[in-house]
């Protein structure tokens, strides 16, 4: 805001200072004065004492003074056109036209608008692009999901705003379901080739017609909510040849994705939710990030040295975990970082001398999230199952477990050492950090605690939050949105029948500190005197200590005695 203090302070001050000069004061040899320059110094008759200096932005050169406003947010820019004629001029060449609830000074309440304030907004929307009229603008963003409903003669008056300078597009639409406009590709045509890079639809139509379009200058491409069919994306990403980055969301019509070999500069791909899409395949070589979110479906991805960070959060999948660690080096032998969700991994335990090696050199972050599983039968999750795949990943420094309503322990946890799984020692030379999230003392997630402290020879810290992260919640409101769909029904065929049972064998006790609770005092017994003293346990979502001692107590009244030491 310093910046608008000066432009507001100036010209106007200095007007007024300028008419109460005097005429020995403008007569007074000894005052400095250089044409054209924004400074003016004065001095006193006696030229010892120089008065301040004063900056006057409105007579800066143009150009400075669009530098300057291409600094400020779009607000603060358009005010400060309001102080000058040369300000007001800069700012026709502000290189940004942004249309949100923000930019027209619009609050939260207002999602929904029609009638009269609706009319208003668009009159307002109409009055800026004339006055912006013929000149160059770098980002025009129209984000109107606030409207309840805007006409497509207004959308397309606004599109002829898009001059051939232009280099980043958006065109937010409100959405109720229905797709009532058709983006016009028009917008791509100029006889010296269409210069947008960065091109974002939501809640619109997108159908390119099989003929010769200027999409040659595209390096990223959000569509979300848009109906475009498989083949008319296959077209338009066989010509857009200098894609970079692209992101599907919500695109129910796409059956198969496709990524030609063509694309040699493409490098990320997010899919997120396009229900009816059965296969994704790429023949880019320098794919380097690929997220994935939604029902299964098969992949097919050419091998990419370039493959570093993979993102796959997936329904219904019994065996998620293994397939990645057996499938994932053959395409992305240098991976770095993966997040793997499971909404229902079995987490089947096998022996380690049976399993097909699968190495991860590179693989420096790993994240696992548990959600589920859904069934009676293989509701108790093998957490070892889960060793492989650190065995795999000699240079692994990051585990992280999100743990959603799969340890469930309603009463203390009483180990027994004879009871535990035996399983062969590894040397983990390179993990220094592990976090659990959603921790529930049972016994068979104390056993991969147990397996880590004693493995993870340069461990530096141990995380044990009680919290959930909500992954479950949001999968099971993703789930209810896809009803009708072929994935809904199937979740429904494999899953529907136990979620009576799941609602008895949820996280649920009359004391919201009983879980905690449980936790503290399974950690207490059984953790702390494993943790050596070089590595820091950090303990998230514990009860204060009044709590701890009030349910003592009451267990102690009601005979329930619980030895602090641990018993193994």
């Amino acid at each position: 805001m310093g910046l608008l203090r000066l432009v507001a302070l100036l010209p106007m001050k200095q007007r007024r200072r300028r008419r109460r000069r005097t005429s020995a004061d403008e007569s007074t040899a000894s005052e400095p004065k250089i044409k054209g320059s924004p400074w003016i110094h004065s001095v006193n008759s006696g030229g010892a004492k120089r008065k301040r200096s004063h900056l006057t932005l409105d007579r800066l050169p143009q150009d400075v003074l669009q530098k300057i406003l291409a600094l400020l947010p779009m607000q603060d820019a358009a005010r400060a056109a309001c102080v000058s004629r040369e300000l007001l001029q800069s700012w026709r060449y502000y290189p940004e036209l942004e249309f949100s609830t923000k930019t027209l000074d619009l609050d939260e309440h207002h999602t929904r608008i029609q009638g009269q304030l609706a009319t208003d907004v668009t009159s307002r929307i109409d009055c800026v692009l004339q006055n912006r009229a013929g000149f160059w603008v770098k980002r025009l963003k129209f984000q109107l999901q606030f409207f309840l409903e805007v006409q497509n003669c207004y959308i397309d008056r606004w599109l002829d705003a898009v001059n051939p300078g232009i280099e980043e597009f958006t065109l937010e639409l409100p959405w109720d379901g229905r797709m009532k406009y058709n983006f016009p590709c028009r917008i791509f045509f100029h006889e010296n080739g269409c210069s947008i890079q960065s091109f974002c639809l939501y809640a619109c139509a997108f159908h390119p017609e099989q003929r010769s379009y200027a999409f040659r200058s595209l390096k990223r491409v959000h569509f979300s909510w848009v109906h475009t069919t498989t083949e008319e994306l296959q077209f338009f990403l066989s010509n857009s040849l200098a894609l970079e980055h692209l992101e599907l969301w919500h695109c129910h019509y796409i059956a198969t994705l496709k990524i030609p070999c063509a694309l040699q500069l493409f490098n990320f791909l997010r899919v997120v939710r396009c229900n009816m899409l059965q296969m994704i395949e790429s023949d880019a070589a320098n794919l380097s990030t690929f997220h994935y979110e939604g029902p299964i479906i098969q992949f097919s991805i050419v091998e990419s040295l370039q493959l570093k960070d993979v993102s796959i959060s997936i329904y219904p999948w019994l065996n998620l975990f293994d397939d990645a660690r057996a499938k994932l080096p053959t395409f992305a032998p240098n991976l770095e970082t993966l997040f793997l969700m499971s909404a229902d991994e079995t987490g089947a335990f096998y022996e380690l001398s049976n399993l097909v090696p699968g190495k991860f050199f590179h693989l420096k972050q790993l994240e696992l999230a548990i959600v589920g599983p859904r069934t009676e039968i293989f509701f108790d999750y093998e957490f070892l199952s889960l060793v492989p795949f650190l065995n795999s990943s000699p240079a692994l420094e990051t585990f992280i477990l999100h743990v959603e309503e799969t340890a469930v322990q309603h009463s203390h946890l009483v180990i027994d050492p004879s009871k535990l799984t035996k399983i062969p020692r590894h040397r983990h030379e390179n993990i220094k950090h592990v976090t659990i999230t959603g921790f529930c003392p049972t016994r068979k997630l104390m056993e991969l605690i147990f397996y880590i402290l004693e493995n993870a020879v340069s461990l530096k810290s141990l995380t044990l939050d009680n919290r959930i992260r909500g992954f479950e919640k949001d999968l099971l409101v993703r789930v209810s949105q896809d009803t009708g769909t072929r994935d809904f029904e199937e979740w429904q065929n494999i899953f529907g029948d136990n979620e009576e049972f799941l609602q008895h064998t949820r996280r649920a006790h009359p004391n919201p500190y009983w879980e905690p609770y449980l936790s503290h005092i399974a950690i207490t017994k059984y953790i702390l005197g494993r943790v050596p003293s070089y590595v820091e346990l950090k303990l998230l979502g514990t009860p204060p200590d009044e709590i701890v001692s009030s349910i003592s107590a009451w267990e102690r009244r009601l005979g329930i005695v619980n030895c602090p030491q641990s018993v193994l």
